[in-house]
């Protein structure tokens, strides 16, 4: 006999046994997966009324949600009429800061032509004194002079 044929035999008798063994291994894997699968069945079930109580609080959120848009667009709408009025005021002060300065240059300049106009009659008349005080200068020297 070869050493294939001797091989054969022993594979021959030993390949029932380990057939045997698979199996065994096999029913008691299916066994402990079916126990594994029973034992997840509990908690799956528990997570299904996790999951109907988290629906139930968005559903809660979502409905506070709806409640609160209609205050969130009353406050939106409130901080544009705020901004509106403070758009508007800024004109209304810069416009009433403008005619103020035009206003106060006008009365500035009549002011300064009424002091110019004063200053000016001030100097006539200290001209006129002293032209006059020439005068009677000249006229006290021709009437000493005609005495000598």
């Amino acid at each position: 006999m070869s050493v294939l044929e001797t091989v054969g035999k022993i594979f021959g008798y030993l390949l029932p046994v380990l057939g045997a063994v698979a199996l065994v291994v096999l029913i008691i894997f299916l066994i402990k997966l079916i126990k594994v699968l029973g034992s997840i069945d509990k908690p799956v079930k528990k997570l299904d009324g996790t999951v109907d109580g988290v629906n139930e609080a968005i559903g809660t959120v979502n409905g506070y949600l709806k409640d609160m848009n209609t205050t969130v667009v009353a406050v939106n709408n409130m901080a544009m009429s705020v901004e509106a009025v403070r758009a508007t005021t800024e004109r209304v002060v810069k416009k009433t800061g403008n005619d103020l300065n035009k206003e106060f240059n006008q009365v500035k300049g009549w002011v300064t032509s009424v002091l110019e106009k004063k200053d000016e009659k001030q100097e006539n008349r200290k001209e006129r004194k002293v032209q006059t005080a020439e005068k009677k200068a000249e006229r006290l020297e021709d009437k000493n002079e005609e005495r000598k």
